[in-house]
């Protein structure tokens, strides 16, 4: 039997990944993504090694890039740390965004980086969900792990708002005219129907992992049942348009 041991670059390299997350990234607080400032003091160094490296939202911003301008009035459902709502209104120009988040700890963190880019966020603490009410959330060690419908992180739950999608476009000061959804699975449980006609985009991450494969497909057949078509899919992400 031959025994085989590795290269000392192995050695190496194996060693400056490991230094590099369990030193290097912890000590890091700023970061600047596709022209927003984001405070990551806060993060796990996974989040943070996500975001220096642009693979966060990565496919939102492609597809918000290609089908908004800076007349859209968005309805933004998982607002999370501010991203998307701060790169629709310093990349694209968009004036009218209303940031929907259900995890009170979460809009800490985006109203600091709406103040890192000199900006007020629109920002309504609720969950979307099919009508308005209460729902129990469950809140992981992430703030992508918060969900409605199943379980993450060390599960602890709590009550929030819940807001149906009629109520929350009737916040906004005009029509929306697009929808951005990431809510960790929580986006089966909407009713796609009470959208305002005013709404022709729609940018949404899908969840098979969370909700299967059948949730998914029947989801879509929803949406393309309200006069949207299918304009492209990137990995999870699609983007609906009519």
């Amino acid at each position: 039997m031959t025994l085989t041991f590795p290269s000392l670059a192995s050695i190496w390299q194996n060693f400056r990944l490991r230094w590099y997350f369990k030193f290097t990234l912890p000590a890091k607080t700023r970061a600047t993504l596709h022209g927003v400032e984001l405070d990551i003091s806060m993060l796990s160094s996974l989040m943070k090694n996500n975001i220096l490296e642009g693979r966060y939202e990565f496919q939102e911003c492609r597809l918000a890039r290609r089908c908004l301008n800076a007349d859209d009035v968005i309805l933004e459902l998982g607002g999370a740390i501010g991203f998307i709502g701060l790169f629709c209104r310093k990349e694209i120009g968009v004036r009218h965004h209303l940031t929907v988040e259900a995890n009170p700890g979460t809009i800490e963190i985006l109203k600091r980086n709406y103040r890192l880019n000199s900006m007020t966020p629109q920002v309504v603490h609720a969950a979307a969900a099919a009508e308005d009410g209460e729902i129990s959330l469950d809140v992981g060690g992430e703030f992508w792990e918060n969900s409605i419908v199943s379980a993450q992180g060390d599960g602890k739950k709590i009550q929030v708002p819940s807001k149906s999608l009629r109520s929350l476009a009737a916040l906004l000061p005009e029509p929306p005219t697009a929808l951005i959804c990431d809510i960790e699975g929580a986006e089966t449980q909407l009713d796609f129907s009470q959208l305002p006609p005013s709404v022709t985009r729609v940018i949404i991450e899908l969840h098979p992992g969370m909700v299967g494969e059948t949730a998914v497909q029947n989801l879509v057949q929803k949406i393309h049942a309200l006069g949207f078509r299918t304009e492209t899919v990137e990995e999870n992400t699609w983007l609906f348009v009519r």
